[in-house]
């Protein structure tokens, strides 16, 4: 992946690539109280909608650094934000490289065998029941 130094502003979108690799361009903008990281694939598909997203607490330099250490060939997604609001979850290409890292998520960024921050996660929820145990 190519993390541009510094970030390339995008006029369509109204934001910042900060990276791109093979199939897609990575830019966040602003979104409410947030900062959405959006996945848009290089392809015409990319100037109107984007294939994943994920929230992150309103600091460029977190959004920023969480890009520059993740590695979208090896890792489903990067880390550090706290929604997901793009569904399915994105899966890396080589995922099996990093199955630590690989683990299920819940839509809140947790790993589901971790538990959630958030009350009453569905994801989470979901885990356990299939586990056969309580939700926690």
């Amino acid at each position: 992946m190519k993390v541009n130094e510094p970030p390339v502003l995008d006029t369509h979108w109204e934001g910042y690539e900060l990276a791109a690799d093979a199939t897609h361009r990575y830019l966040w903008i602003w979104q409410g109280f947030n900062i959405r990281l959006i996945a848009l694939p290089k392809n015409e598909d990319g100037d109107w909608a984007y294939d994943h997203g994920w929230c992150y607490p309103k600091d460029p330099q977190v959004v920023a650094d969480s890009v520059a250490a993740w590695d979208p060939d090896v890792q489903d997604e990067p880390m550090g934000w706290h929604k997901r609001p793009t569904d399915p979850a994105r899966r890396a290409p080589r995922r099996d490289e990093d199955p630590q890292y690989n683990r299920d998520r819940c839509v809140h960024g947790c790993y589901v065998e971790d538990g959630c921050r958030t009350v009453n996660c569905r994801d989470v929820i979901e885990h356990e029941r299939s586990r056969g145990a309580a939700p926690r």
